[in-house]
């Protein structure tokens, strides 16, 4: 079964709970494919791996709150020493949205 089918299946749950007026289906093999998509352009394996299990992992993380996910993607984190940048000012809110579900299904798959 295609990973972005398996994801679907396993974030169904959790989007269910999480909806709102702008967050898109995030369970959705479209809007996971057009994330990876985005994953792929913005070299974000650079920091997180092809898979999202690089050096700052995210397949491992417990990634279960869509908004927490948007907010980090859109406003950037820092851990430490690393920083990952903010996005909001790259991508719109739709394609922070789509990245927020390519991330989540990483994180859902591999449990």
């Amino acid at each position: 079964m295609p990973r972005p089918v398996v994801a679907a299946m396993l974030v169904s749950g959790v989007v269910a709970t999480a909806q709102s007026a702008d967050m898109p289906d995030l369970a959705n093999p479209d809007v996971i494919s057009a994330g990876r998509r985005i994953f792929v352009e913005k070299h974000c394996s650079h920091c997180h791996g092809a898979n999202g299990d690089g050096g700052v992992n995210l397949t491992n993380r417990g990634l279960s709150d869509p908004k927490s996910v948007f907010e980090a993607i859109a406003d950037g984190q820092q851990r430490g020493s690393l920083r990952m940048p903010a996005w909001r000012e790259v991508l719109s809110d739709a394609e922070i949205w789509q990245a927020t579900a390519y991330v989540m299904s990483l994180s859902m798959t591999t449990k």
